[in-house]
């Protein structure tokens, strides 16, 4: 669009266009999924079921189906607290007397209260559906709802149940929608009267790169100061090595043949000669291993001796035959019996372990650990040489981003959004195969939704909620969410690997986790291409997730380039360990912490940099500004409202900069209204009878605080908010910069923390010669908003989260502070403190310092053995 000749026609033009788009919208039926049977039902409520489905008793229920297009309906099924070990349970749906559907599952598969469904071949007007179960005393339940009645029917040996059965019928509907093509319409012409009070499009005018004379340095000292880069990387691997991966790389994995039964068996004179008999199955072994306990007030002797010896019974062969010294037993842990060879292509052979045990053990309070076919074994499996090859190329990219970083930052004198892209994506490789996939909290629910979207792309159908098409490869996964030496073993012998198995098999996966495909995207683009490419699954997994950090550094790095100051706080927020953690990951954090700190860079841009503001940069605030209510489900909502800073010397005049700024303030605000009013409705609307919140491992529901229960006594609220700050303050402080990473099990050090918090506070000082001035009001209408993204985050937690009793916000993690901190660091900027000189990029080598800090800490943590 040109600039606006004719300011007349524009605003006709603006209008005939919304209206259009409103018309189309509106006129065009789409096709709308609905479910019945799930009114006023949730965990927190359900207090009770029908009576116990067993042989002999029959539940029926009968529903008038609200469409044509319902295709099946499940129950939810309660296992009354028992562990089944046989029958089955059958549930068949009826057109009449017709059978058109049957499910039958395996009591045994059935571990926690859970939906089963039934497909029917069509749908009747009035379906019957026959639920029973062959369980001879004990059975299953379905639970009843206690606030709602919904629709249908049942009966239970053929007496009528008063409740409502808590089911699940889904269908779809066609239907005309009014109110999201008016919230369409209406965007589209704010964003235009936006773009129109900023004076339109206009085309961009170059400017001359004024180009600064070069510094001539000291070759000897840089020379020097990369000696000292080269030798201070060298020292902090050889530490490494010295003190953990060379003690890791000898050891072994292991895996538990013979599980304990709690009991033990007693060393004493009458076993002091023990011999058992084990089939490992697994095809290479290093040894097997035995489990002792030692009692706390033993009294073994440094004479004391176990001779063990492991032969190999297919061969005949003797693996292993060694003394043991009483030294050797702690209580709790295996004794390793390790092989003189080890052994390949052995899945099929069983070992005997012979224990002799002298006379200075017996009846010391040493003894067996037991399992219900003798000692508790373990099999060791591989040793872990690999660990030094990892490291070392691991050590080799350090040693080359070191001489990089600091031949970009003091030789060449680099631009510092260069320093910064080029540091963040080589650091992100580093978290990528350090922080292994499913290390990063909630991971693996990311990862299904990742590969739900995928298989959307690639054509694939949805199995619901619960299972995804996967291939078989990547169904069988093998990440844990610890930090283990096996998972680096993975990542080694796979990083290049091909799939050898594409057969897509049913899985089941994590429950669905809300998140837009936007958040989604570069993981999910680069999970697509690496199934089309035939990758392995590790090659298909870090593709995707560093596809997410490079999404990230290029929001970040152009948001940067638009800061008229304050580029070193941009720098260090996005070197805290934290952030590059969840950015180099499945989270969608990656994307919403780039879009959010684009945003601000954007609205400091226009705030702070006298430039006259265009429809091309109007146009780029309101998009950023409409996706802020997509990141966290709106919670950064209140950040919308930075464009009010921005000067009416920016504008034509003052009628033109309220014009632009309320149409930009509007954008996100009306959307978050059509797209989280729902939600906001429901929390307002919760009553303690209907309030539910999930224990962390989601196996518990209990009930949750309501707005009600403060309006009822508003101190409360107060004393809440009050024991969250004191409570917590030090945690969020720990946790916005990473104390402890992954599941909070990688712990790093407090020197970590302080550093980062050092820098920040370095990073929102001015020289004596360039102050930036910022206002008072500028200064506490950024703090409120901060403050109101803090209200919101808080409030959410509270009433979703946290359960009642609880004296303090739980679920609040620092990390969620970190999006708005760009902003509350520009309104913490003042003139009472000032540098002597510039020293931008000595604040950066002590980031990046701080990040090989922290890659020592988590390489430390995770090869502790």
């Amino acid at each position: 669009m040109r600039n606006l000749e004719n300011k007349k026609k524009y605003p006709a033009i603006l209008l005939l266009i919304c209206l259009a788009v409103v018309l189309t919208g509106t006129a065009i039926p789409v096709r709308e999924a609905r479910s019945l049977g799930l009114s006023g039902a949730n965990q927190a409520n359900l207090k009770s079921a029908t009576e116990e489905l067993t042989e002999g008793h029959e539940l029926i229920f009968q529903v008038d189906m609200p469409s044509e297009t319902a295709s099946q309906i499940g129950f939810f099924f309660t296992i009354n607290k028992h562990q089944f070990t046989e029958g089955e349970l059958s549930i068949c749906a009826y057109d009449g007397e017709e059978q058109i559907g049957k499910t039958v599952t395996p009591l045994t598969d059935m571990e926690a209260d859970q939906f089963l469904f039934v497909k029917f071949s069509h749908c009747p007007e009035t379906l019957t559906v026959r639920i029973s179960s062959d369980a001879p005393e004990a059975g299953p339940s379905v639970w009843l709802n206690e606030v709602t009645v919904n629709p249908g029917t049942a009966q239970m040996d053929g007496g009528s149940i008063e409740k409502s059965l808590v089911y699940n019928l889904t269908y779809t509907v066609m239907v005309h929608r009014f109110q999201k093509p008016m919230l369409i319409g209406l965007i589209l012409l704010l964003g235009g009267i936006g773009v129109y009070g900023a004076g339109g499009f206009v085309r961009p005018v170059k400017k001359e790169k004024i180009k600064l004379p070069k510094k001539k340095c000291n070759r000897v000292c840089q020379m020097i100061g990369l000696g000292c880069t080269v030798l201070a990387v060298a020292l902090i691997f050889f530490y490494l090595y010295d003190t953990k991966i060379r003690i890791a790389q000898n050891t072994t994995e292991r895996v538990t043949i013979l599980e304990p039964d709690g009991e033990t068996q007693e060393i004493t004179e009458e076993n002091a000669y023990y011999q058992q008999l084990v089939h490992p199955e697994q095809d290479s072994l290093t040894g097997l291993g035995v489990r002792f306990f030692v009692e706390a007030d033993n009294t073994l002797t440094d004479e004391g001796i176990m001779h063990a010896r492991v032969t190999d019974l297919s061969t005949g062969k003797v693996m292993c035959e060694t003394d043991v010294a009483a030294s050797a037993f702690i209580s709790g842990e295996y004794v390793g019996l390790l092989f003189d060879d080890s052994q390949t292509g052995v899945a099929d052979h069983d070992y005997e372990i012979e224990l002799t045990f002298s006379p200075e053990l017996l009846n010391r309070g040493l003894s067996l650990m037991t399992s219900e076919e003798g000692a508790c074994v373990c099999a060791y499996l591989y040793f872990n040489i690999f660990l030094k090859k990892f490291f070392f190329f691991l050590f080799l990219g350090a040693e080359a981003f070191a001489c990089l970083f600091v031949y970009l930052t003091f030789i060449r004198k680099t631009k510092l959004t260069t320093v910064f892209l080029v540091t963040v994506l080589f650091l992100g490789l580093v978290y990528n195969v350090l922080l292994t996939p499913q290390m990063v909290p909630d991971e693996a629910k990311h990862i299904d939704m990742a590969y739900r979207y995928s298989n959307e792309l690639l054509g694939y159908e949805s199995l619901g909620d619960t299972t995804c098409l996967m291939r078989a490869d990547d169904a069988a996964i093998d990440f844990t969410s610890s930090p283990t030496i096996h998972n680096y073993r993975n990542v080694y012998y796979g990083l290049f690997s091909k799939v050898t198995d594409d057969r897509m098999v049913e899985t089941e996966i994590n429950s669905n986790i809300e998140g837009s495909f936007l958040f989604y995207a570069p993981a999910v683009l680069g999970m697509t291409f690496a199934r089309l490419l035939g990758l392995g699954t590790v090659p298909m997994l870090l593709i995707a997730r560093y596809l997410n950090l490079v999404a990230f550094s290029l929001l970040a790095w152009f948001g940067m380039k638009h800061l008229p100051f304050g580029q070193m706080t941009l720098f260090v927020l996005a070197m805290l360990p934290v952030n590059l953690q969840q950015c180099t990951s499945f989270s969608h954090d990656a994307i919403t912490h780039g879009i959010l700190l684009l945003y601000g860079c954007l609205c400091l841009e226009a705030t702070y940099k006298e430039e006259k503001m265009t429809g091309q940069r109007m146009l780029l605030l309101e998009v950023m500004a409409l996706l802020l209510l997509y990141c966290k489900n709106g919670s950064y909502v209140p950040l919308c409202l930075l464009p009010i800073l921005i000067p009416a010397a920016r504008f034509a005049g003052k009628r033109e900069k309220y014009l632009s700024v309320g149409a930009l303030a509007g954008i996100p605000l009306l959307a978050f209204a059509g797209k989280h009013m729902t939600t906001v409705n429901g929390i307002v609307t919760t009553t303690a009878a209907t309030s539910v919140v999930s224990t962390g491992d989601g196996t518990e529901f209990l009930t949750g605080y309501t707005i009600g229960y403060f309006l009822k006594d508003p101190l409360e609220f107060v004393y809440m908010m009050a024991n969250t700050f004191f409570d917590k303050i030090g945690f969020y402080l720990e946790s916005l910069v990473g104390y402890k990473l992954g599941w909070v099990e990688i712990e790093t050090s407090m020197l970590v923390v302080l550093l980062f918090w050092f820098l920040l506070f370095l990073t929102t000082l001015d020289t004596q010669e360039k102050q930036v001035r910022i206002r008072g009001f500028e200064r506490f209408w950024m703090i409120f908003l901060c403050l109101g993204c803090t209200g919101l985050i808080l409030l959410g937690m509270l009433f979703q989260w946290t359960p009642m009793g609880h004296v303090s916000i739980e679920g609040v993690q620092g990390r969620y502070f970190l999006p708005f901190m760009l902003i509350l660091l520009t309104a913490a900027r003042g003139r009472w403190i000032s540098l002597t000189t510039r020293i931008d990029r000595g604040i950066a080598a002590a980031a990046v310092s701080g990040q090989l800090l922290t890659i020592m800490y988590v390489i430390k943590q995770v090869t502790t053995v």
